[in-house]
């Protein structure tokens, strides 16, 4: 009975209960999907619950994040304006979900804010502005994620931190030739989690492979002729 009765809510939630449902840590996987999925819906003909929600530093921090990712998708220069204002946002969390959704909604106009956010103070907010630069194709990221993978800032007492490996995953995703030198340099690094990205990174970009028939040796040895090569044209 619970269970039919749960499922009648669900299918009869209006936006607000939705919001209040996608953002429920009570909720399943499928049950808070389903409603980001209705609230994107709602947004391509109706965007006041969350244009409201994700600029209301009052509103429930879960809700404004949930409002902030489906602006991703609902899209449109309304959603735009609204991610680029959020960049400036107090709350750490609120600009990671603005840069994701930036990502998620990949125009072109959004690249100088994210990266801008390459450099923001919080390293969550870094890692997520690199990971929608991960699918830009836009070379304009290349010296502040070249700049990045070097900055103090993403180290901790001397080592590496995690979200230099996503800045190696965005050079990558620029498609641009003029990552080369940092993805060289980037081969010799002390952490293994951002050497092991550098390969993926300049196959994306080169469109072609060494691995076959190669140790992973010959295949390291054989980018770095590569590159070396491209850099003296």
């Amino acid at each position: 009975m619970l269970i039919i009765f749960s499922l009648i809510s669900t299918l009869w939630a209006g936006p607000v209960e939705d919001l209040a449902l996608a953002s429920s840590k009570a909720a399943t996987e499928t049950q808070r999907m389903a409603a980001f999925e209705r609230i994107v819906a709602l947004g391509s003909t109706d965007m006041a619950l969350v244009s409201k929600i994700s600029q209301d530093d009052g509103a429930d921090s879960r809700q404004r994040w949930v409002a902030v990712r489906a602006l991703g998708q609902i899209k449109g220069d309304r959603a735009k304006n609204i991610l680029i204002g959020l960049v400036a946002d107090p709350m750490p969390a609120i600009r990671a979900a603005s840069a994701s959704a930036m990502g998620d909604y990949g125009d072109p106009d959004c690249v100088p804010y994210l990266v801008r956010l390459i450099q923001d103070p919080a390293v969550i907010v870094r890692a997520a502005a690199a990971s929608a630069l991960t699918s830009s194709g836009d070379e304009r990221a290349v010296d502040i994620l070249s700049e990045a993978l070097s900055d103090k800032k993403n180290t901790f007492r001397g080592r590496s931190i995690w979200v230099r490996k996503y800045f190696v995953d965005a050079l990558g995703g620029t498609g641009s030739t003029s990552a080369y030198p940092a993805l060289l340099r980037a081969m010799d690094d002390s952490d293994p989690d951002v050497v092991g990205r550098v390969i993926p990174a300049l196959e994306k970009i080169a469109g072609f492979s060494y691995s076959e028939g190669r140790s992973p040796k010959k295949e390291v040895e054989a980018w770095r002729r590569f590159i070396s090569n491209e850099l003296r044209r």
